[in-house]
């Protein structure tokens, strides 16, 4: 169990009150507003997702939850204390967008470098280099130089040095940036390991399905401005009318399954493939009553039904419509 600042568990680990931030940027050093009055609580050993296309303020709101930034107003807490304050970064671990690795170092060489950052001894940091290796599966790199590191090895490396002092909040800028399928699947995978041991997980994204696959809660931002918050279901409730998508063996064209006009049924389109056709199916109400049609085909078969979940774009789409 990690060591604490101590407050109520009942209260959240992480609070955004009113934050607001803006920069001098250009040669007339034009202030830009980054930040506008961000609110929102993260809840203790959650999985909490921050959602948002490049340039909305994500890592510049990391910055500050990790106290490498001062908000122009507003607060950030972690259990009620400032995040400014050294108390409450003893207790958060950060792995940024783009960290620079010393290719030189071995894996254990640079975690020695970082647990010298963080303040621990020398007898700790000898302790938790083969625990922290084990956890992000990266036992087998210990003595193999970061230059030879993948770029999914290098985000392990850079979560292990994060947790190296035991923080109870963990927080990932885009920790899946630039991974192949294969990379971001393990990333995910490690995620919910981590937080399965009791830590907080604060991850930024821009890619709806690495959210959707792990996080209980999520807040959208656009342009400094949240545009949502709350559980993940609700998150994607407001994507629309929920969509699925159908494909079909033994199938030539939609004449064969619908009598009529194809969108009273609930088509929304269709087209054929190789092996038969794929139909988007509008609303869950019209889903059963296709398929039970597909099946009393005598040679058609199911090959595959899959929810369609809205995009980012189509959620900052929806949110754009509501306000005019």
């Amino acid at each position: 169990m990690f060591s604490v600042i101590p407050d109520s568990d009942r209260d959240p680990i992480l609070r955004v009150q009113s934050v607001s931030q803006s920069f001098r940027a250009g040669f007339l050093l034009k202030r830009t507003q980054v930040l506008r009055e961000v609110s929102f609580d993260v809840q203790a050993r959650s999985i909490f997702g921050f959602l948002g296309p490049n340039g909305a303020g994500k890592t510049t709101l990391i910055h500050l939850i990790t106290g490498v930034r001062r908000p122009i107003s507003g607060r950030v807490l972690f259990r009620g204390v400032s995040t400014q304050d050294p108390r409450a970064r003893l207790h958060i671990g950060y792995l940024p967008e783009r960290p620079y690795f010393h290719e030189h170092l071995t894996g254990e060489g640079f975690l020695r470098y970082f647990g010298a950052l963080s303040g621990l001894s020398s007898a700790q940091i000898e302790l938790k280099i083969p625990q922290v290796l084990e956890s992000v599966g990266m036992a087998r790199a210990r003595k193999l130089e970061l230059r030879a590191f993948s770029k999914g090895m290098l985000q392990r490396i850079g979560i292990a040095q994060a947790i190296l002092h035991d923080p109870e909040l963990l927080v990932l800028d885009e920790p899946m940036s630039g991974l192949d399928p294969v990379g971001r699947k393990e990333i995910r995978e490690l995620i919910l390991r981590l937080a399965a041991e009791g830590r907080t997980v604060f991850f930024s994204s821009h890619v709806i399905p690495d959210v959707e696959a792990i996080c209980d809660q999520v807040a959208v931002i656009e342009k400094g401005t949240i545009r949502a918050c709350g559980p993940i279901s609700g998150f994607l409730d407001r994507g629309g009318p929920a969509r699925v998508e159908v494909a079909l063996d033994g199938v030539s064209s939609l004449e064969d399954l619908v009598d009529g006009e194809p969108t009273a049924r609930g088509i929304a389109h269709w087209r054929p493939m190789a092996q038969g056709v794929r139909v988007v199916i509008e609303g869950q109400e019209h889903l059963k009553p296709f398929l039970a049609r597909a099946l009393a085909k005598q040679d058609a078969s199911i090959l595959w039904v899959n929810p369609i979940r809205p995009t980012l774009e189509d959620l900052f789409d929806s949110g754009r419509g509501a306000e005019k």
